[in-house]
């Protein structure tokens, strides 16, 4: 279901109106995994600590079946994960919190700004958006709408277009389909293809 933005003047809370990400910032970034449904409580604690963070949200409009009323709400745009910018010892206290599962170190912090300002600019726009995984090109995918539902393959690039690649090994041959990123999810390889693997390894 693709995300959309809300019409309405006013914000639905204080969430709905994200800061524009600094590049100025002293510290690192980190990738707080927060415990289930702790992603604002914990935005809300680092903010009062003074270190910096990003919770990306988006609207999200359901009827409900019974009386057919239309709520909205601000969920964040990544189940599960805060973005926050400070040193070690803040580090050790947004830990404290007990709120995160895991902090994720960011090897690249030019990149994660990059990539941060783009999905704030796509926020404060008036546009639908989907989230979907990451796919690349030699990834094992599978098809997760449309009639293909359910197919799985490689995904592999032609011309600029992904395709998922649909192989009979033992014919040395495949078949390919063009496929909407979108429309695909990375999933891990068929046992058996591990199980190829090992035998290569091992001649």
């Amino acid at each position: 279901m693709p995300h959309t933005r809300d019409k309405s003047p006013e914000p639905l809370d204080q969430f709905a109106i994200l800061p524009a990400i600094p590049l100025d910032l002293p510290g690192r970034w980190y990738v707080a995994h927060s415990r289930s449904r702790n992603e604002k409580i914990l935005a809300k604690e680092l903010t009062r600590w003074g270190i910096f963070n990003y919770l990306p949200l988006a609207h999200r409009q359901t009827r409900s079946s019974v009386t057919g009323r239309i709520s909205r709400s601000m969920v964040p745009l990544f189940s599960g994960y805060v973005f926050f910018n400070g040193n070690e010892e803040q580090r050790y206290q947004a830990l404290r919190t007990n709120r995160i599962a895991q902090v994720l170190d960011v090897p690249n912090q030019e990149q994660l700004v990059t990539e941060l300002q783009h999905i704030h600019t796509l926020l404060t726009q008036d546009e639908d958006f989907f989230v979907a995984p990451r796919i690349r090109v030699g990834d094992w995918g599978r098809i997760i709408a449309g009639p293909l539902r359910g197919l799985e393959g490689v995904v592999t690039q032609h011309s600029g277009r992904l395709r998922l690649t649909l192989n009979v090994t033992i014919l040395g041959q495949s078949v390919n389909v063009e496929v909407d990123s979108g429309n695909v999810e990375p999933i891990d390889p068929p046992a058996y293809v591990n199980q190829d693997r090992r035998r290569t390894e091992a001649t």
